[in-house]
């Protein structure tokens, strides 16, 4: 009796820190989240599947957040949208200033290993240069690793960059990699936030690197998302690349993270970018390939276009 007793004890306190945890992540998307009457809606759907005893079954952390996003992202169709159980991330993510230049993911060590996201640099038959990232990684810190891969392939006579299976990331710098072939102080897009502010973002003025002024290919596929999206979206709006691959993810808002607790955090979409002066964005509807091929077809379809 006494062991039952302990168990019901346990499984009571269990649910009501899940009943808190999932009422702080409402509270959150409803106070953040970039349209607020969609923020209200997602809020109040959550709740309503709690109540309903939809995370009933959330035995582990892990289990509750990848049920919780779930229910978030199939509701809000929005990519930026997600609950996780990482108490490293949710420890920092509450002590973390507003541009404090230390974020992890640009000075962290993972970054590093990652050598900034610049998976391969190389020279193609025919002269075309070649970069694949996994990531956009621009910091200060990334800068040299930036430039020597530019530099590299200065001299081709084209350049391929790969962004098929990058989830994107951003730059704490501005818009460095895309001052490389546009003008600088180009208008690249607008972030317009729920209360109505706008924050534009332009090429950078002060990159003295050579321009590079060859034709420009990006390959993007299904997985591409987020800050990789958005440099394919701009060049190829400037019409200073062409598009290769599949429709991209659809994930264009821009996201911050907020601790729920000591050990969860939430994900939520604070920004909506449009190309200035328009409502024309990639969200929910990816970016369009100037030519669609199959999988795995990119390159040779691109070596075709160049010969």
């Amino acid at each position: 009796m006494k062991t039952t007793a302990i168990l019901l004890i346990f499984i009571l306190n269990a649910g009501l820190a899940k009943a808190q945890i999932i009422e702080k992540t409402a509270a959150l998307i409803k106070e953040h989240y970039v349209f607020e009457e969609k923020g209200a809606k997602i809020a109040a759907h959550l709740l309503a599947q709690n109540k309903a005893g939809a995370f009933r079954n959330a035995t582990t952390p892990k289990v509750l957040d990848s049920m919780v996003t779930k229910t978030l992202r199939e509701y809000s169709h929005d990519g930026h949208l997600f609950f996780s159980y990482d108490p490293e991330t949710a420890a920092n993510t509450g002590k973390k200033e507003e541009g404090d230049s230390e974020d992890l993911f640009y000075y962290g060590p993972k970054a590093v290993e990652n050598n900034y996201g610049f998976r391969e640099v190389k020279i193609l038959d025919g002269n075309i240069g070649y970069i694949k990232l996994s990531e956009i990684n621009i910091s200060e810190k990334s800068l040299p690793v930036l430039y020597a891969a530019m530099r590299f392939v200065a001299n081709t006579k084209a350049l391929i960059i790969d962004l098929q299976f990058n989830g994107g990331g951003g730059s704490s710098i501005g818009s460095v990699f895309e001052s490389y072939f546009l003008p600088k102080n180009t208008p690249l897009l607008e972030f317009k936030s729920r209360t109505g502010g706008i924050e534009a973002d332009k090429t950078v003025p002060w990159l003295t690197e050579e321009k590079y002024t060859k034709p420009v290919y990006i390959m993007v596929n299904n997985r591409t998302a987020s800050a990789a999206e958005a440099f394919a979206y701009v060049l190829q709006a400037h019409k200073r690349a062409i598009v290769i691959g599949q429709t991209s993810a659809g994930a264009a808002n821009m996201n911050t993270f907020y601790p729920v607790n000591d050990e969860y955090f939430v994900s939520i979409s604070t920004a909506a970018p449009t190309l200035p002066g328009t409502d024309q964005s990639w969200e929910q509807k990816g970016i369009q390939p100037d030519h669609v091929t199959k999988p795995g077809e990119e390159i040779k379809f691109i070596k075709a276009q160049i010969h």
